[in-house]
């Protein structure tokens, strides 16, 4: 009997903003569904949210490569991340076949989540205050099972919610790896702009195809890893450490990025270990 995978997607919002792109992405989870693998997608949407902030006269801050969110910036997370990146991304499944179901974090007490007290990150100096983020208090794995359990493939975006309601942005790696860490996954996949780690970001052939958790704290400091990429990698390292999963970064274009690298399939992408 063929093992069921448990596999987790996190498509960054750069990754999913073309059509035709976030159409052939999802036509790639269609085969590990009809195999009877469950998937759950976690997308990001950074580019556009920043993007619309910017028409609405909002100027987008960012301190170590996360984005700080006050409450014009709350409004532009909820019209971006949970209406326009959610739904999108959940037409273009539908469209090849898959049965996604549009979700956020907070639904049915799957996150709760509190407000993130002021805190020094990679990259930043000082303790910042992000203002309306969140760290995450619990994840609930019930209604993930009973999406699975229907046959669904939740889309899901990490806007989260206090337990008085009130709505909190949350990097989507941080969502990733609360995750991981409440449900048993045995695959965790980053889609992302580039495939995997560069030893110079110059360098085509400077490619890492294996890094180890303990090596992206120098990754940063040499300068190799920048912007986003910074609290991207500083998740994942946090994830394998705690979960022993080989967390796997590869990029957009790869023919069948995740279904390759579930099935150990050619392609060039970079395994972070513990």
């Amino acid at each position: 009997m063929t093992e069921v995978r448990r596999i987790l997607v996190k498509y960054g919002g750069a990754a999913i903003a073309e059509p035709e792109l976030r159409r052939r992405l999802m036509a790639d989870l269609l085969p590990l569904h009809r195999a009877g693998h469950r998937l759950v997608v976690v997308h990001g949407g950074g580019p556009q949210m920043t993007a619309v902030a910017k028409q609405m006269g909002i100027e987008p801050i960012f301190r170590g490569g996360r984005r700080v969110t006050d409450a014009a910036m709350l409004s532009v997370v909820q019209m971006v991340l949970a209406g326009r990146v959610n739904t999108d991304l959940m037409a273009s499944a539908l469209a090849v076949g898959l049965p996604a179901l549009a979700t956020c974090a907070a639904s049915a007490g799957f996150v709760t989540a509190v407000k993130r007290p002021p805190r020094v990150v990679p990259g930043w100096p000082e303790p910042v205050d992000f203002g309306l983020v969140a760290d995450i208090e619990r994840v609930n794995p019930a209604p993930l099972e009973a999406l699975w359990s229907a046959g669904l493939v939740p889309m899901m975006s990490s806007l989260v919610a206090d337990a008085d309601g009130q709505l909190l942005n949350l990097n989507a790696d941080t969502l990733v790896r609360s995750i991981a860490l409440a449900v048993p996954l045995t695959d965790l996949v980053y889609v992302a702009d580039v495939p995997g780690v560069f030893g110079d970001l110059n360098d085509p052939a400077s490619h890492l195809p294996k890094i180890a958790a303990d090596e992206i704290g120098g990754l940063i400091a040499s300068g190799s890893v920048k912007g986003g990429m910074i609290a991207k990698l500083d998740e994942i390292g946090q994830v394998v450490r705690a979960t022993g999963l080989t967390a796997w970064i590869v990029g957009r274009d790869q023919p069948a990025p995740v279904s390759s690298v579930v099935s150990n399939g050619p392609g060039l992408r970079t395994a972070v270990d513990a």
